[in-house]
């Protein structure tokens, strides 16, 4: 059975957020070995940004769902446009 799109965002924003947690326990592990603190502030940025693309993902999920167009080549420049807007910060 094919998956629906929102289960499919769904997915992505799950995986986003595993991806995170996964990144904050290596920070954590760091910081129990004292490692510098400039890695530490790598792993750290890459931590935010990794959320950053998880609300982002979220947000994008919820215009998506909350638009009543049906038309596939509307919701493809929507989803154009939400890729653009996902790409700025």
């Amino acid at each position: 059975m094919s998956q629906t799109p929102e289960e499919i965002a769904n997915k992505k924003i799950t995986s986003r957020l595993k991806r995170s947690r996964g990144q904050l326990d290596a920070v954590l592990r760091m910081m129990d070995e004292n490692k510098p603190c400039d890695q530490v502030l790598m792993q750290l940025s890459a931590v935010k940004s990794s959320v950053d693309k998880a609300m982002k993902l979220v947000l994008a999920q919820n215009i998506r769902k909350n638009t009543n167009c049906k038309d596939e080549e509307q919701l493809a420049e929507l989803q154009k446009s939400l890729d653009l807007m996902l790409k700025t910060k």
